[in-house]
Parts: C-alpha cells; structure tokens; sequence
C-alpha cells in the first residue's frame, strides 16, 4: 500500500513513449511544427517532382502518397496498442493504458484516412467508391469497425481498473484482425484492389512515397502525444478530486 502514491507520482511524470521521463508536453510545440512543415513540403513535391500522371491510373494514383502512409500507421499504432496492452496487464499502472487508449485513437484516424482516399483512389481510377467483393476493403472495413469497438469501450464501463483490465484484453485480441487485412489478397484472393502497379518504380516517386510515411509518421505522432497529454491532465484531475473526497469523508 505504502507504493501507492510514488507509484502514481512516477506515472504522472512518465512521457507518451515509454523512457521518456519528465514532462510529457516537453518539445511538443516544435514536434507540431515539424510534422506540419514535414506535410507542407510533402505537398509541394507531390504538385512539382513526381509525374502527375502515370500508365494505366492517371493522375489519381496520387492520392498513393497519402494512402500508403495511412496504412502503414495503422499497423504501426495498432501494434502499439497491442504492446501497451500487454505491458498494462503485466504491470497495472494506468500510464500503460493511457498509451494503448492513445495509440488506438491514432490508430483509428488512419484507418479512416485509410479507407477514404481508398475509397477516392477507387472511384478515380474504377469507377467504384466500393468493391463489396473487395478483400482487402472489406477486411480493412471490419478492422476499423473493431478497433471502434474498442474506443467504445472507453465509455461503458465507469469503474476504472476494470475498464482498463476488458480494454487491454480487447487491445490484445483484436489485433488478430491485423494479420488478416496485411494477407487478405493471399488468403482469399484479387479482386479489384492491385497488389503492386510497375508504373509506380519511377525513383522519384519511391522516394517520395517514402518520403510521405516519414513526414505523416511526425503528424500521427505529435497527434497520439497530444492525446496522450490530455488524458494524463484528465486523469491527475480525478485523481486530486478522488484523494480530496477520501479526505472528506475520514474527517
């Protein structure tokens, strides 16, 4: 019991990543201003250094740049999720949670980025805003629905420690969805969606696809330290409101 209070004092000061100590808002503005530069630059070679149209797809392959980076986060913060989720119930401190509820936001946003400019890419280049025969939408479609499920969660069950026990059990088992979107062309076939376009090697646009993960890695990140600042405020608050009612009713 004597644990207790250093135990939450050291979760306070604990950062969005794990061994990042101090405050967790610390180099955050600059961290902002990067990522927004980081984008700002990525527009600026996509109107100007890739070609605006390629073989087969046209101009509408553009809307890859920001597509591709998407996907990539999605598995990135969900895997987070996944990571945190483990280490929550390995160790009980909420800072754990405050990371996988964190990660799972971010993961979110870019499933949704994912399936919009999916969807757009689709309808420029097939004429179809959905492919309900699709494997690869409609797997990424139900991980998004999943994963909802999660954020859910976060509003149903009142009672803390055991919101964060179901939703760290949930965190690790709905990553088995993960898997089954990255192979879903392998395991049940092609449809519409292509695994790879040749015309899409030129070096500048490799360079720039690449490019592009690097600069919305810098967004989504300062993005999940932003939420996961918020959450630590709101719950140091409830924290001093908890201790001063414990307080109240000894005296």
């Amino acid at each position: 019991m004597t644990d207790t209070p250093l135990r939450a004092a050291t979760d306070w000061e604990e950062g969005a990543l794990p061994g990042c100590g101090g405050s967790p808002s610390r180099g955050f503005v600059l961290h902002a201003v990067l990522a927004l530069a980081a984008l700002l630059f990525l527009n600026v070679l996509v109107a100007t250094y890739v070609p605006l149209e390629i073989k087969g797809i046209g101009s509408s392959y553009l809307i890859f740049f920001y597509h591709f980076p998407a996907a990539l986060n999605v598995y990135l913060f969900y895997f987070g999720l996944l990571v945190f989720s483990v280490a929550y119930l390995r160790t009980k401190r909420p800072v754990w949670d405050r990371r996988a509820r964190s990660a799972a936001e971010i993961g979110f946003l870019a499933n949704m980025v994912l399936l919009v400019t999916g969807s757009t890419w689709a309808k420029a280049a097939w004429n179809a805003w959905w492919v309900w025969n699709d494997p690869r939408l409609m797997s990424a479609a139900v991980m998004s629905l999943i994963y909802l499920g999660y954020l859910m969660l976060q509003g149903a069950v009142e009672e803390p420690q055991r919101r964060r026990q179901i939703s760290a059990v949930y965190g690790i088992l709905a990553f088995v969805n993960i898997p089954v979107v990255y192979f879903s062309i392998q395991l049940f076939g092609q449809t519409s969606h292509p695994m790879k376009f040749d015309s899409m090697s030129a070096v500048e646009i490799v360079r720039t696809r690449w490019y592009a993960v690097f600069a919305f890695l810098l967004l989504y990140t300062a993005l999940y330290r932003w939420g996961y600042d918020r959450k630590t405020r709101a719950e140091r608050v409830e924290d001093a409101l908890h201790r001063i009612r414990r307080i109240e009713e000894r005296s």
